[in-house]
């Protein structure tokens, strides 16, 4: 549990579902929360293949 609460991925993913159903309950148009969502997604999907680089040995320097 200790993991999960450190995670990026994590808190990006609940601050997407936070953002998404406060915008669209605040009549934000569609387009627009939509757009923030999937970036949000992007950004967890870059984490991911970060995270897996790591744990093949693929690191930098």
């Amino acid at each position: 549990m200790a993991g999960l609460l450190k995670s990026r991925k994590f808190w990006l993913a609940v601050f997407g579902a936070v953002q998404a159903v406060v915008l669209h309950y605040l009549a934000v148009p569609d387009e627009i929360w939509q757009a923030i969502a999937a970036l949000i997604g992007v950004v967890i999907a870059g984490i991911a293949l970060e995270d897996a680089g790591e744990k093949a040995g693929g690191g930098v320097g």
